[in-house]
């Protein structure tokens, strides 16, 4: 019989697919190999072509994440230390749970964590198996797992998405993280602050972070919310970090001092009960001869107190040994869940019920005296002794009594002993007055003494401050001649109580007189200030895009030609307009103009072909100029300053000035609309028309926004700020740790489209003209990143197309830049170009993120503020920088274009670069199309000096550490 053809082609498809999938069992070894620090060998394709950025991202990702877990399996050491030494001490069945809930969620967040990092890099990073949740050695002796264990893996069964629970695991660990410190306050044995602050810090932290993390619900399948995730391993860490090194010290130090405490009060406990026994076994005996004679009542009242004597030692004995078993007790309750007369019982009353033994015990050996005796010297003899013994112990218990509620009562601040000298001297005071009246009217002693300048004063030094006292002048009131000082001091004490009030302000102010001298000579030495705390802050690296060899060979040659063509850039232009810093400047639409804002309180309008022969100065009345931006026609500017928005025409004519009840943070003009502007204040943004009244306002909650931009259709603005506070109320344990982040809010629907959490400070955003790229530059040295717009389908009160951002890469440098300013730049925004506190102006192509030419500074003092570029002129590429100094310089190539403007209607919205053609590079102007916008002229430049190669930037191409290939053409370029 013939076998079944669909049978064997079956059999043959099974063949395939398991040779399929043992290749990819191969690969998935081979990825797990290097991630657990095997990295393989580097290969002759690898050393040909070295890792782009993106990769060193990557490889800082990992490297994040393998910190992050060897910290974690650090702190789960020292948790294993800490419950073996926590075992030797009494009252640890608190700390030794804490530490087991601590290991079980720790086990659980690096699940979750090195989930999130599997799936932003899923070939470097190897997801753990759901069954390593279950740690078989932090089980209940009973075998049972805890039952958030268990709530954690109902939910992976559900959801099968872990990161969706890390709010809740967050705040978990937050709790875990103060129920171990709660367990350690209770030994008062061992305080210490430090421990007490970092461990308060971390869980605050945690709770602030998990309150934040609640309002991505759903949206954690993100990779820019992943990405944020990722970075909280670092922070995480740091504290992780902090919070191994108490444990540590506790271990080392915390652990002997509260044993050899404990052991200590085991000895007193054990001492009183040995006492107890001896006292009790000498009460039975004397209880033996005495209690056989009991015929008249004084033997019967011997009985009665040597009985006593005897209940109370016994008492004692049984106490102290009931407080040395509960002591050393391992699973006893912690101090604050005990009630109150339970711990009074069980720590004092042993001591108590002692001297009520010893006491009776003293009356009953009086009274026996009194018995046996013929004479009465020896009764009188033991009563003296045993009443002074029984005052002197009931006094010392009372004095021991009084201090522990004098202390408690007054937070320590109080002794008992100030209580009763200052309680002595409030009862005897009447009495101390009358007693002086009476003296100083029978025995005709002066009622008071004058006193002499301050230069005759005489100084008597008392304890630790030197008293003035007044000394004695022949004046007409009647005085005395003392002969020394100590006379002067008995008739000053018996002066009346006005004087007395009135010598003792004399000696305060004198007092005050010294203590100004002190801070005056005080502030003349120079000051040492401590060095700034290390920043925990560690970026974040995100998931980016590597491209294939295949496409960097191809992109080579176009990205060489751009090089070679920024070769040519050179500063055309060196005005100085202005006499404070250059804070904001913007080329117009149609690229004739130059709009210059500074601190000077002025603003100035220049021509880009003529900067230097005219130009128009806006002066502004009040506050320093901020911003000036330009409208979408070109026809109109508005400036800001800090509560005042100013509109003028581009011949510099004021048009309308309003002010603002908020700070006004930042402006914007509304796109396709009639002279509307968007006020950024606070966390609302009011949209104002051009007579300062309110249109409408759009809340962005509790983010304090900083900068925003607007499509260009104006249905869409991107905020960015950090936010106020969490939903909780919680804030971050450092305020310079504050979640920041990026918002698109609809117009249209009033909703929030999208939120982008960020760990760095966010200074400044710019928008593609197409609406497709945002760029994004950071205030603590972090390279500019480029996010990219898609519009996806909408979900749930947004049912139209919504905006999601994704990160493209980032654009680092050679060397550690400041930056102050980023914008596009190029005729189709080709270009990233940054300008750098110190002087430094980098370009990048945007597709690439490789940096094609780096300008270097020559003078140090020379900081730059500000830059832009003029989007209209595509080739020759222009741009401005502005500086500290005031000044401004203008940078193109060789060919200057002068653009026109294409169109006479001032309401014409046609974007750039659709109304602009370009002359290419040595064409004639003869064959430049009629319908041509630009017109080729002749560059007129002013120079700073005749020797302005000498002094101006040193424009150096960085192209040959983006092209090894292009070295040598770069070098005979800087020459």
């Amino acid at each position: 019989m013939l076998p079944d053809p669909e049978l064997t082609l079956d059999s043959k498809r099974k063949e395939t697919l398991n040779e399929f999938l043992e290749v990819l069992r191969e690969l998935v070894a081979r990825d797990s190999a290097t991630v657990e620090g095997k990295p393989q060998q580097s290969t002759e394709n690898e050393k040909q072509f070295p890792a782009s950025s993106e990769e060193k991202l990557v490889l800082e990702g990992i490297e994040t994440f393998v910190n992050f877990e060897k910290r974690v399996e650090s702190l789960d050491k020292e948790l294993r230390n800490f419950d073996n030494g926590a075992r030797q001490l009494g009252s640890s069945a608190a700390l030794l749970l804490a530490a087991s809930r601590l290991r079980e969620r720790l086990v659980r967040l690096l699940f979750i964590f090195r989930d999130n990092t599997a799936n932003l890099f899923p070939r470097r990073i190897a997801r753990q198996s759901r069954d390593t949740l279950v740690n078989p050695n932090i089980v209940d002796r009973r075998g049972k797992v805890h039952h958030e264990a268990l709530k954690f893996q109902a939910f992976m069964a559900e959801d099968g998405f872990a990161i969706e629970a890390i709010p809740q695991e967050l705040e978990g660990f937050a709790r875990d993280l103060r129920m171990l410190l709660h367990s350690l306050n209770d030994f008062p044995e061992f305080r210490d602050d430090a421990v007490n602050s970092s461990i308060h810090a971390f869980a605050g932290e945690l709770e602030y972070r998990a309150s934040c993390l609640t309002e991505y619900k759903g949206h954690f399948r993100l990779a820019s919310v992943q990405q944020y995730v990722h970075g909280l391993t670092a922070e995480i860490g740091s504290h992780i970090d902090v919070v191994t090194s108490n444990l540590a010290m506790f271990i080392d130090v915390g652990v002997p001092t509260i044993q050899l405490s404990q052991q200590y009060a085991a000895s007193n406990l054990s001492n009183l009960a040995t006492f107890g026994t001896i006292f009790s076994v000498v009460t039975a005996t004397l209880l033996q001869l005495s209690y056989r004679n009991a015929d008249t009542g004084l033997a019967r009242t011997i009985n009665a107190f040597w009985f006593s004597s005897l209940v109370f030692s016994v008492a004692a004995i049984a106490t102290s040994l009931l407080g040395l078993a509960w002591t050393q007790a391992i699973h006893r309750s912690p101090n604050h869940r005990v009630p109150w007369w339970v711990l009074t019982w069980i720590r004092r009353s042993p001591l108590v019920l002692l001297v009520n033994a010893v006491m009776c015990f003293f009356v009953g050996l009086m009274l026996v005296t009194y018995t046996i005796s013929d004479n009465m010297v020896t009764p009188i003899l033991i009563s003296i002794i045993a009443a002074i013994t029984s005052i002197g112990l009931a006094s010392s218990l009372c004095w021991i009594v009084s201090e522990r509620f004098v202390f408690i009562h007054h937070r320590g601040h109080i002794w008992l002993e100030d209580l009763m000298l200052e309680t002595i001297k409030h009862i005897t005071a009447p009495i101390r007055r009358t007693t002086r009246h009476l003296y100083s009217r029978f025995r005709g002693l002066p009622l008071y003494v004058r006193r002499p300048p301050p230069a005759r004063s005489i100084e008597r030094a008392t304890g630790d401050e030197n008293i003035q006292y007044a000394a004695p002048t022949s004046y007409a009131v009647s005085t005395v001649s003392p002969s020394t000082q100590d006379d002067v001091a008995s008739i000053v004490s018996e002066s009346t109580p006005d004087e007395q009030e009135e010598a003792r302000r004399a000696r305060a102010r004198e007092r005050f007189k010294k203590a100004v001298r002190t801070v005056i000579s005080m502030q003349s030495y120079p000051r040492t200030f401590g060095t700034q705390s290390l920043d925990w802050m560690m970026h974040a690296s995100p998931a980016s895009r590597t491209p294939s060899i295949g496409g960097k060979v191809a992109r080579r040659y176009g990205l060489s030609a751009l090089s070679q063509k920024l070769r040519n850039l050179e500063c055309t232009e060196d005005i100085s307009p202005h006499q404070a810093l250059v804070r904001d400047l913007q080329f117009s639409p149609d690229g004739k103009y130059l709009a210059t804002a500074s601190w000077d309180k002025t603003a100035c309008i220049f021509k880009v072909a003529e900067p230097s022969i005219d130009h128009h100065v806006l002066y502004h009345e009040r506050g320093f100029t901020e911003q000036i931006l330009w409208s979408a026609c070109g026809s109109h500017v508005l400036t800001r300053s800090p509560r005042g928005i100013k509109i003028w025409t581009k011949d510099g004519v004021c048009l309308k000035t309003f002010r603002r009840p908020h700070m006004v943070q930042y402006l914007q003009w509304v796109p396709l609309g009639d002279m509307s502007v968007l006020s950024v204040e606070g966390s609302e943004i009011a949209k104002l028309d051009k007579d300062g009244e309110v249109l409408e306002t759009y809340s962005f909650g509790r983010v304090q926004l900083r900068r925003i931009v607007v499509t260009s259709d104006g249905h869409r603005i991107i905020g960015i700020g950090p936010i106020g506070e969490a939903p909780n109320g919680l804030h971050p344990s450092r305020p310079a740790r504050v979640e920041k982040r990026i918002v698109v809010y609809n117009t249209r629907t009033r909703l929030c489209e999208s939120q982008i959490p960020l760990f760095q400070d966010v200074s400044d955003v710019k928008l593609a003209r197409n609406n497709s790229h945002l760029l994004f530059s950071f205030s603590d040295q972090s390279p500019p990143q480029l996010w990219k717009m898609d519009l996806v389908g909408g979900r749930g009160r947004a049912p139209r197309n919504c905006a999601r951002l994704t990160f493209r890469h980032a654009f680092s440098s050679p060397v550690s830049v400041e930056y102050v300013g980023l914008t596009f730049g190029g005729k189709n925004d080709q270009f990233i170009v940054c300008a750098g506190k110190s002087g430094d102006i980098l370009i990048w192509d945007r597709e690439s993120a490789n940096l094609l030419h780096h300008i270097y500074p020559t003078n140090p003092d020379q900081d730059l503020t500000c830059i832009s570029c003029n989007s209209f002129a595509g080739d020759p590429f222009a741009f401005a920088v502005g500086g500290h100094d005031g000044s401004i310089r203008i940078w193109s190539t060789y060919l200057c274009l002068t653009p026109m403007t294409p169109s006479h209607d001032p309401h014409d919205m046609t974007p750039p670069e659709s109304q602009a053609s370009y002359s290419p590079r040595g064409w004639p102007t003869d064959r430049i199309p009629a319908d041509n916008f630009l017109k080729v002229v002749t560059p007129t430049r002013r120079l700073r000096s005749p020797s302005m190669t000498s002094t101006a930037f040193l424009s150096r191409s960085s192209s040959e550490s983006a092209y090894g290939t292009q070295r040598s053409m770069s070098q005979k370029s800087d020459t």
